[in-house]
């Protein structure tokens, strides 16, 4: 039985985690504009660097791989 998954493509495949990561950012950024207190706010404000960072991060298979 083939997964789902598998079926699609490593481009698709980063360009939807892209998206998923860019709308979470934009769910954190607008909690952290709701938030009542300062740790409830800092809080979501690091998920937001987390999400963008991730959002706008090179896709796995054309990144350089690291030299130990």
């Amino acid at each position: 039985m083939t997964d789902t998954y598998d079926d699609i493509s490593d481009a698709d495949r980063d360009s939807s985690n892209r998206a998923y990561n860019a709308a979470r950012a934009e769910w954190h950024s607008h909690r952290a504009s709701v938030a009542v207190d300062s740790g409830t706010r800092n809080l979501h404000e690091k998920f937001v660097a987390l999400y963008r960072a991730r959002a706008q991060a090179e896709p796995v298979s054309s990144a350089q791989p690291i030299e130990l």
